[in-house]
């Protein structure tokens, strides 16, 4: 069984962005990243919208990992939340052997 951690967050840039991919891999060695659209409503019901990320992270490390990387990408996009979720996963891999 591996874990499955997933980050979402919104940064201000791409400078940003290049930061949280480098220190993605630093802790975990690779991700899988996804861009996303979302809004929602404020206070007075406009309608806000921006780009977000999802960051997938198939690996043997605990859960703290992933909450210590998303304390990370807070701070480096200033951002005043970003949520993450884990799951148990069973990874499967088939090979080519004639590659």
């Amino acid at each position: 069984h591996k874990n499955q951690h997933n980050i979402l967050f919104a940064v201000n840039g791409k400078r940003q962005l290049e930061e949280v991919k480098k220190i993605t891999c630093s802790i975990f060695g690779g991700y899988t990243l996804t861009k996303n659209f979302g809004g929602w409503t404020d206070e007075n019901k406009k309608l806000l919208e921006e780009v977000s990320y999802k960051l997938e992270i198939i690996t043997d490390k605990e859960s703290k990992h992933a909450e210590n990387l998303a304390q990370h990408i807070a701070k480096i996009a200033q951002q005043s939340e970003v949520y993450f979720y884990t799951k148990k996963v069973n990874l499967n891999i088939v090979q080519n052997f004639n590659s």
